[in-house]
């Protein structure tokens, strides 16, 4: 029972790896994960080691864990994670039955200080909307 357990949580986070634009995963390099079950699909969160950008995933479980819809986030206010922030990473993930919260914490380039915004992945229907932020606050 707990190697059947097991296995099916590893196949959760190693089956079916094609992203957008006919990228793959490198499941060798995720250095966070986290899934939960939507209704009849499940919703899955993953960070890459040494990548700014966040990966939100739906997954079809009764069609041997087909990824049927991929959002990568990589901005803020339309700059990039990589170039236009000093910092800028996710905290406190957690699954609702409409989607993924999150906190991203971002550091601007300009000596502003570290700034937090509560924001929200809706997920419908196997479909990932676009993230939506709160106001920022600023530590």
């Amino acid at each position: 029972m707990k190697k059947i357990v097991i296995l099916q949580f590893f196949s959760l986070f190693l089956a079916a790896g094609v992203m957008a634009a006919g990228e793959e995963v490198d499941y060798s390099k995720i250095s966070e994960a986290k899934s939960t079950r939507l209704n009849d699909v499940v919703a899955r969160y993953i960070r890459i080691y040494g990548e700014p950008c966040a990966v939100f995933q739906v997954l079809n479980p009764r069609s041997s864990w087909e990824v049927i819809s991929t959002k990568t986030v990589c901005s803020f206010g339309g700059k990039s994670f990589e170039t236009d922030f000093a910092d800028a990473h996710f905290e406190d993930v957690s699954f609702s039955s409409r989607g993924v919260h999150l906190t991203l914490s971002f550091t601007p380039l300009e000596g502003t200080g570290e700034q937090e915004v509560k924001c929200f992945v809706p997920i419908e229907g196997g479909e990932i909307d676009a993230m939506v932020c709160e106001s920022t606050t600023t530590h």
